[in-house]
Formats: C-alpha cells, structure tokens, sequence
C-alpha cells in the first residue's frame, strides 16, 4: 500500500503527484483539513465582496461533501489573517502538525506492509515566527517577517551594513525551523515504531538546503541561481536499516538519483551500495516575472551544472560561465573557487545525455507549455517560486 501525505504544493494534486499512491493527503494553510474545500481557490472563483461573501463561503461549506471540515478550513484561514501582522507567535506552523497527523491516520488503518511518503514544509522560506520555535536559539524580533522583504533584492545588493540584520534575522529563524521539524519527524518516527508490528526503515532527507548569506553562499538568500554547497550538501539519514548497512562507507558521495534504487533495495530488506566517487547535479533555471530585464533571466534562469569529483566540484553554466572549486570534508557547506579554466565539455558529455545548451532550451519549451490554476501560482508565489 502506497501512501502520502504533503504539505508541498509541488508534491500535490497540482501536478497528479497524488497519482502514484493509492491514498494521499495534501495540505496548505487553505486547507488544513483535507477533506474539506480548498478556501483559497473558491475565493478565486467567489465574486461576492463583504458580508454576501462570508454568506457564500458558509452556503458552498454547509453544500460540501465534509461540510465541518469546509468551514474549518474557513475559520483557520480567518483566524491566521488576523494573526499575520500581530507582534506575536502564529499558532500555525507550515504544516508539521498536520502531514504528521495525517500520517499517522494513514497508517493507522493499514494492516498490510506499506510505503509511506511524507513532505514538510517547516524549513522553508518565508520565514516567520511560530509558536513552539525555541525562542533560545535566536533573537529576532517577533514583528520580523521574512516575507516582509524583497530576497531578490537582498541577492542583487549582497550583505551590507544597512541590510545584514535581514541576513541574521533569516538564519536564527532557519535555524529556529529546522530545530522545530527535526522534533516533529522524531516524534513521528517514534510513533511509527511503536505502534507498528513490522520492522520499518525511515529515510530522511531534502531536497535542496538553503543559502543563509555566507561567502561560500555567494551572499545569497534562498535557493535560487546557484548550485553552492549550501543548496546541494543535504542529509540522508537511514533509520533501523538493515544490519548490512554498517558495510556503507558514509563518506562517499551519494547522489538523490540513486534514491529509488535505495528504496527499492530497502523494501527487500538488501542495502544496495549507492556511493560514489563522481557524481553529477544540474539546475535547470527558475521561473522569471515577465518584467524580469535580459540581465535578470541571464543570472537567476541560466542552468547550471556540476561535477563532484573527490574534494573538488567542476561547474559550468548556459551563459559560458565555468569554475572549479575546492570542498572540504570538515566543512561541508562550504566551497572555495580555485580555477575559471576546467574540461567541461567532456565532463558534460561524460555525465549527461543532453548537451546543456539542448537541455536549457527544451526546458523552456516545455514550461511555456505548462499551465497550472491561479490557486497554484499563488502558492507558488508565497513560497518565492514566481
């Protein structure tokens, strides 16, 4: 039995990510109860303005197959737009609580082995005060909002004397957050193992990490644009693997395209040997605001390649751009450039299949060709995709 549960719109309905499972929960501050409406896309489609739009929520709620949990839906979404600009702690985090209850309601009525998929969302940006951070381990301000800013902006500037307290201010919440997730996926791996029957292996990791404004960071907030060390270097923990798993060296590469293959061997109790020496990445380019100027789109859309090879990584753009840089096993999200001259041709043809320039170009085509709803744009755009 495949299941999942998601706080990620990327990883919903959206885009028939539900299709691979055969039960799936998707929720978004719209839609902390599942089964009820989505508030954000019947407020796209309301017309109604004042008191008659309330009237048109609660009739369209009341109508609704899971009416109590439709009018939920409406209240917490009411309740946390009051709470947006208070100068204290939102009682709503970003969906910690709700993809763990969901998980645990998924397994709950399983009796048979299963694969469980789960998406948090409590890492990423905007960053913004919730209640359970432990206030210790940062002292930004409770009117500080990430999204209160431009990281666009930011990026383009780089740290300055002006500008460094939002630097600071994103890095003791992002370590804030990410304190607060890691308690909430241990409560549920808890969880997991005490009430099934069967032994399960849990595998976390991420799908990207975040630039905090370092040097090795470029200077850069978020992301977007890059493939620092930041972004790339992410965790991937194997919790009760099988006794074999001590043969894995740990300090080789792994690569997240060998996921599957882990996975696989996992559920057949075998631990695969998925390490390597060399392995490649890329980026493909972000999605630009059609105001965006021809400079804009050539730093923050270019795609991006890389090789790690050893304690170096070789890197190489679609705008010419190409550079080698050092790593280090004691510090590894930091990265130091050493050479703009590298064999990035042969490195491209040895690694990928598509030339870049090919890639980058049938990638444009085929976004141009993708249409989601306003209610996904909008989601989107809150967490600084458009």
């Amino acid at each position: 039995m495949a299941l999942g549960a998601s706080a990620n719109v990327y990883a919903s309905e959206a885009f028939g990510f539900d299709g691979m499972f055969d039960r799936f929960r998707s929720v978004s501050p719209d839609r902390r109860f599942p089964r009820g409406m989505d508030v954000e896309r019947w407020g796209q489609q309301c017309e109604a303005n004042g008191i008659r739009r309330y009237l048109a929520f609660a009739r369209d709620a009341f109508a609704h197959d899971h009416s109590l949990a439709s009018l939920g839906n409406g209240v917490l979404v009411e309740v946390a737009d009051r709470f947006a600009d208070a100068p204290f702690p939102t009682p709503f985090d970003d969906g910690a609580r709700l993809v763990k209850k969901q998980s645990k309601e998924l397994i709950g009525g399983e009796s048979d082995p299963f694969f469980l998929f789960t998406n948090f969302m409590d890492a990423h940006g905007p960053f913004h005060h919730v209640r359970g951070y432990d206030r210790s381990l940062h002292d930004v301000p409770t009117s500080w909002d990430s999204g209160d800013y431009g990281t666009h902006t930011l990026n383009q500037e780089g740290v300055t004397s002006e500008n460094r307290h939002h630097f600071e201010y994103t890095r003791g919440l992002y370590e804030a957050a990410v304190d607060y997730l890691d308690r909430h996926v241990c409560e549920l791996v808890d969880w997991i193992d005490s009430n099934t029957d069967r032994e399960t292996t849990i595998v976390v990791t991420a799908d990207h990490g975040e630039n905090l404004g370092f040097p090795a960071d470029n200077e850069l907030l978020a992301h977007k644009g890059v493939l620092t060390e930041g972004l790339m270097h992410v965790p991937l923990l194997v919790l009760n693997a099988p006794s074999d798993w001590t043969d894995v060296d740990e300090n080789r590469y792994v690569s997240h395209l060998s996921l599957g293959e882990l996975l696989v061997g996992l559920a057949h109790n075998d631990v695969p040997d998925i390490t390597a020496d060399r392995i490649p990445g890329e980026r493909i380019g972000s999605n630009m605001a059609d105001s965006a100027t021809e400079d804009e789109r050539a730093t923050w859309d270019r795609m991006i390649r890389v090789v790690y090879d050893g304690k170096t990584k070789y890197e190489w753009d679609s705008v010419g751009d190409q550079a080698r840089y050092r790593l280090s096993d004691e510090r590894p999200n930091w990265q130091e450039k050493i050479d703009e001259d590298l064999p990035h041709e042969t490195l491209d043809g040895e690694f990928f299949e598509v030339p870049l320039d090919e890639y980058k170009e049938k990638a444009r085509r085929e976004n141009d060709r993708h249409e989601v709803n306003e209610t996904t744009q909008s989601r989107l755009k809150d967490l600084g995709y458009r």
